[in-house]
């Protein structure tokens, strides 16, 4: 077996700029949970990549290169990516799986952004090869479920080590001075993806209403079906680290265990 660790991390820059108590806790707690982690490769599932119409996009360029700013930084982000890693899960997951290049596969000029879902995680990490799988919003949960399955076959038949970064922040309506306004559907969907974490299990995270996702937007629910289908295959249960709501988002940290 070859998977290393498995993570769900939030993005929020709070986590970097610590405005606040929490923040600073939450901080504390992903250096802890990812102190020690020897895998040579990771894998980060964002939800604010690059979205195909069609298809899962999933990068295969040389190079990764990102910034961004946030109130106390400017990151800056840099990896190759690990193209064995990207060519065994397309093999995987079958045609669905589209491989985004940029100018060419190889080569000096291929080199793709990396959004802030994939910088804020990896700068708790040490310089290691990266592969990035942007999040689709298809309505079709099975397929979800299924990619998160291929995934993990994937990364069981890799001769090298690879973590799995499920890049997420959850509900957005949790205050009406927020961009995306309140919605009371806020607190359910944050509190039934709590229950969910704290039980060990996503058993039943992909039958949960249209709505409550269209109210509460999450901009990582997709990723949780994913995960829910990784988690299936490898037999591995979810332990829940910390959790709070940030002004109007929810930021939860997870990882996984056998």
């Amino acid at each position: 077996m070859t998977l290393e660790r498995l993570y769900v991390i939030p993005h929020g820059d709070e986590i970097l700029d610590n405005p606040n108590k929490e923040s600073k806790e939450l901080r504390d707690k992903i250096t802890e949970v990812t102190s020690g982690d020897n895998s040579e490769s990771i894998l980060v599932l964002t939800p604010h990549g690059v979205s195909l119409s069609r298809g899962i996009a999933i990068i295969n360029t040389e190079n990764l290169y990102g910034e961004y700013q946030i109130k106390t930084a400017l990151l800056k982000s840099s990896h190759k990516t690990d193209k064995q890693l990207v060519r065994n899960i397309v093999s995987e997951f079958g045609k669905d799986l589209v491989e985004v290049n940029f100018a060419t596969s190889a080569g000096p000029l291929s080199t793709f952004p990396e959004d802030f879902g994939t910088i804020i995680p990896l700068t708790f990490f040490k310089q290691k090869r990266v592969a990035i799988i942007g999040q689709p919003r298809t309505t079709d949960r099975m397929k979800l479920m299924q990619l998160g399955e291929s995934i993990w076959y994937a990364i069981d038949n890799m001769d090298t080590k690879v973590s799995v970064i499920f890049s997420a922040d959850q509900a957005h309506t949790h205050n009406a001075s927020g961009p995306y306004g309140f919605s009371d559907y806020a607190r359910t969907y944050e509190d039934r993806i709590v229950k969910f974490f704290k039980s060990g299990s996503l058993d039943g995270v992909e039958d949960l209403q249209d709505d409550m996702i269209s109210e509460a937007k999450p901009d990582s629910y997709w990723n949780m079906v994913i995960l829910r289908g990784f988690l299936k295959n490898s037999g591995m249960k979810m332990v829940l680290d910390y959790h709070y709501v940030e002004n109007y988002f929810g930021m939860l940290l997870a990882h996984g265990m056998k």
